[in-house]
């Protein structure tokens, strides 16, 4: 399944496995590719006068490198990278806030990582492994399906449907407030959102992953903060780099610029955001960053080779 950003591609795929067999080569195109956006996402939350941009940066390459042996689940490699680097942020800002002016940032749902709950009192290794299998398994159907919906969403060019479900599930706005930011009424985002939780969880049901005794949407459950989950992964609603790019030369068609706007704007996507700063700084801007980053961390792969 192919998303609009590109996420999840057998390409991604391909580098990981590479990387999983001790290819440096592998390692430096990822550290090529990514250096840039993730540099820029640091300096917009520790501020350009921060001296640790480069040190979380590298941290997050290193982070995926600890963990190459339990990427097989992992849907998306940019998303996974940004989850590190905002996890690593986070831990400069607990450990001295003032002094590196860190902005505070949600990661998105609770906060915690799926799988890593404590098991509840009572229960077996074997029924925690079970439920946490179960749990990944739904996880990645709905992000699956997710994706496939907002994918024709943008096909049909259909952006009012795809803003109103980005302000309630990625940014989290109330009924109210989305209508106001979108220009329509409440009862109209009401409608949207029941129809899109329907049809999710209808196209949830047919995935060929999909267990047909796994209820995707408990009794009691909120799916709107499920989903609200997911999106935000798998950063399901950015725009691949040569859109933005597109945007930043000013070539977009109108219905196309307007969307690129609202998606940085108003939904206010730091992921996008940090892309476009680096397209607009060009190759040469992280060059020297790139470099050190690569060096400074392909030790750990040599490490684990041997």
């Amino acid at each position: 399944m192919t998303l609009e950003g590109g996420h999840g591609s057998e390409g991604d795929r391909f580098l990981l496995s590479r990387i999983q067999e001790g290819d440096e080569e592998a390692f430096r195109q990822l550290v090529d590719r990514f250096t840039g956006r993730l540099k820029a996402y640091a300096l917009r939350h520790m501020g350009r006068q921060s001296p640790d941009v480069e040190d979380v940066v590298q941290e997050a390459f290193l982070g995926l490198l600890e963990n190459l042996d339990r990427l097989e689940s992992v849907r998306s490699l940019e998303a996974y990278l940004f989850t590190i680097l905002r996890n690593k942020i986070v831990d400069f800002a607990r450990r001295s806030p003032r002094a590196h002016g860190l902005t505070a940032m949600p990661l998105g749902g609770s906060g915690s990582s799926p799988g890593l709950d404590p098991p509840a009192r009572g229960t077996t290794p074997s029924h925690h492994a079970l439920a946490e299998e179960a749990g990944a398994l739904r996880r990645k159907v709905l992000a699956d399906i997710l994706g496939e919906a907002l994918d024709g969403l943008k096909a049909e060019k259909n952006f009012r449907d795809l803003k109103i479900l980005e302000l309630l599930f990625f940014a989290g706005l109330k009924g109210k407030d989305v209508a106001a930011r979108v220009g329509t009424s409440e009862p109209t985002v009401t409608r949207t959102k029941t129809e899109a939780i329907d049809r999710f969880g209808r196209l949830a049901r047919r995935h060929p992953q999909a267990d047909p005794s796994l209820a995707f949407f408990g009794r009691g459950e909120d799916p709107a903060g499920l989903l609200s989950e997911i999106w935000s992964e798998n950063l399901l609603s950015c725009l691949k780099r040569s859109t933005l790019g597109g945007y930043a030369l000013g070539v977009l068609e109108p219905e196309w610029r307007d969307y690129v706007t609202f998606h940085l704007e108003t939904a206010r996507c730091e992921t996008c955001a940090a892309n476009l700063d680096d397209i607009r700084a060009g190759e040469a801007a992280t060059r020297p960053e790139r470099e050190r980053v690569f060096a400074s961390s392909v030790g750990f792969l040599r490490k684990r080779k041997s």
